[in-house]
């Protein structure tokens, strides 16, 4: 059994562990475009108001194996970051509740709208995203890196606004 919950300040030594396990072994070529520092300490950088970060747990091993973060874009937009399973517990649809848990937050918040901004080697997450509902906005090339912005409206009204104009 897995549960998501909120990350406590005695996650983070596992936090970045994972990240950087993960990071490690699969995208070693771009591990400098993604700094680790907003989780060698969560409560700085996803502390503040409409901002949280999560963690899949195993309920066995007591390990943290997923994690999922919501960051303070402005009043409307969350940035959805650090998106993570452990290569060891994939295929149990626990980036599905991840996501799902980081949504049901930001509806209970009131953004209007979510971004998810990553390279095209995670494909995995981008996948995943997309499942969910969310649509390519932009595709970046910068020299070998490839940048993906991908978004998603919760509210149904916005929908119904951006479909008439």
């Amino acid at each position: 059994m897995i549960t998501i919950r909120r990350s406590l300040k005695d996650d983070d030594a596992a936090v970045v562990e994972l990240i950087n396990s993960v990071m490690d072994r699969e995208f070693h070529d771009a591990k400098h475009a993604y700094p680790i520092e907003d989780v060698e300490c969560i409560e700085k950088a996803y502390g503040g108001i409409g901002e949280a970060f999560f963690v899949a747990v195993d309920d066995k091993t007591h390990k943290v194996v997923g994690t999922v973060a919501i960051k303070k874009e402005d009043s409307r937009v969350a940035l959805l970051r650090r998106l993570f399973v452990a290569p060891t517990h994939r295929k149990l649809r626990i980036g599905m509740r991840l996501i799902d848990r980081a949504l049901d937050f930001c509806r209970e918040v009131g953004y209007e709208e979510v971004f998810f901004k990553t390279t095209s080697k995670m494909s995995g997450a981008i996948d995943l995203c997309r499942k969910n509902g969310f649509v390519q906005r932009a595709h970046i090339v910068l020299g070998p890196i490839e940048l993906i912005k991908l978004s998603l409206c919760l509210r149904e009204d916005v929908h119904a606004v951006k479909g008439r104009a």
